[in-house]
């Protein structure tokens, strides 16, 4: 029997400190400036999560309900709520002024006209030595810290635009009491595991960054570099299995073609094989996942089955 593997990094283990809820100014800068350069971009902010990051930018553009943005088909729930809390949503059709235009695991998507509003999400993905920041959008691109270092919270927006940046660092020491209380819910949702997701409706607002936000993702910068180099090892293992590379991002799986034969060892989802905005065509794909939560023993496991097929 095979074990069903997370797509993303587990939650790491983290001591929250109930005492503290003021951010460290000095660590935020250290960490966005971490980040600013392993992803080449000339700023970058840090957000309570990847959602605050898509929300502010859509307020920052003036969006209301009156327009339409577009999000893929099979999208998460916390991108209907944030984009829906903002601006009307479609997930087929030409008819949008928007398009949140999402790599998913790593794969890098392009647009051919980019008359429309872009917002580039690499929120699972890695940079490898190519990789550019917004190579599509005219103004961010985010980052979700949880699938790529394990922290229980935090987001990065990436931006090449000074006014952008400054509009997001004025948010980022608002709301300091919500702030706290929404880090305090989602440790004890993801890391003591007690399950309630109450907090999600209540991110919507929450711009600013707390004490144990930032303490919790400096502690973890130290898995960026051990995810990176494990994924691209391990990935070395399954070339002949795999249709291509990507030379500007690092994803937390490998993605195969499907065979019904391999659905006991493989999860399998419904993948945008075109990798453009517009033509999507979704086929069922096997997916592996390779980030560090992983054991060598459970990828030497699925190998083996593999190469036995």
């Amino acid at each position: 029997m095979y074990n069903k593997l997370p797509l993303w990094p587990i939650t790491q283990k983290f001591k929250f400190n109930k005492y503290k809820k003021k951010a460290d100014k000095h660590k935020i800068d250290y960490i966005e400036n971490f980040f600013k350069k392993k992803y080449n971009s000339k700023y970058c902010v840090l957000t309570s999560s990847a959602r605050v990051g898509i929300i502010l930018a859509l307020k920052y553009k003036k969006f209301d309900r009156s327009k339409i943005f577009n999000i893929p088909v099979w999208s998460s729930h916390c991108l209907y709520n944030s984009i829906g809390y903002v601006s009307n949503i479609t997930c087929k059709g030409n008819d949008m002024d928007g398009a949140l235009l999402v790599h998913h695991l790593g794969q890098s998507f392009q647009v051919k006209s980019k008359k429309i509003f872009l917002i580039d999400d690499s929120s699972d993905s890695l940079p490898e030595k190519e990789f550019k920041a917004c190579i599509n959008s005219t103004l961010l691109e985010v980052i979700s810290l949880p699938k790529i270092i394990g922290s229980y919270c935090g987001g990065l927006v990436l931006t090449n635009n000074y006014n952008f940046y400054s509009y997001l660092k004025t948010h980022q020491m608002e709301g300091a009491e919500l702030a706290n209380l929404q880090s305090q819910k989602k440790y004890n949702c993801l890391v003591l595991k007690k399950k309630n997701f109450e907090w999600h409706y209540s991110e919507l607002e929450n711009y600013g960054m707390d004490h144990n936000t930032c303490e919790n993702i400096f502690e973890n910068l130290k898995n960026f570099e051990i995810n990176l180099l494990l994924l691209k090892k391990r990935k070395q293992l399954f070339l002949k299995y795999v249709n291509s590379t990507d030379k500007y991002r690092v994803g937390p799986c490998i993605i195969m073609q499907y065979k019904e034969k391999n659905e006991k060892i493989f999860e399998s989802y419904h993948i945008n094989v075109k990798k453009k905005l517009e033509k999507q065509i979704y086929l069922k794909r096997h997916i592996l996942p390779l980030h560090f939560s992983i054991t060598d023993k459970e990828i030497e496991k699925k190998l083996n089955a593999l190469s036995r097929r």
